[in-house]
């Protein structure tokens, strides 16, 4: 059974890319424009790995992740934040969120399917 990876942007492009880049690495994808359609799915679905992105209007990735990490979620879902501005006070601030890393965009493809592996390895 695939591994089911939940990407939450409010970006319809970005959604579709991130999705057919990890579709055609064999994982399920199940996508969200905002946080609360991301929580009701996650609930449902229970994902391996969960994207975020950083700025979404109503509530933004720092908050989603917070939410990410109370029940009925579990703390072991690996939990990455995707941000277009990288600095050491948005690094610091999703890892106390309880972000398992963050990553800038754009990035690399290939570097971007290693890392999805790495943090799935765990798990297999």
């Amino acid at each position: 059974m695939p591994f089911h990876i939940l990407v939450v942007d409010d970006d319809d492009m970005n959604l579709f890319l991130l999705g057919k880049i990890l579709e055609l690495e064999g994982y399920q994808v199940t996508v969200a424009h905002n946080g609360m359609e991301a929580i009701q799915l996650a609930v449902q679905k229970m994902p391996d790995l969960a994207l975020l992105d950083v700025m979404m209007p109503e509530m933004n990735g720092y908050e989603l992740c917070q939410k990410m990490r109370q029940p009925p979620l579990s703390t072991d879902i690996p939990i990455v934040m995707l941000t277009a501005m990288s600095s050491d006070r948005e690094r610091v601030q999703a890892l106390e969120a309880g972000a398992n890393d963050i990553w800038s965009k754009p990035f690399e493809i290939e570097i971007f399917r290693q890392r999805i592996g790495e943090l799935l390895i765990p798990y297999k």
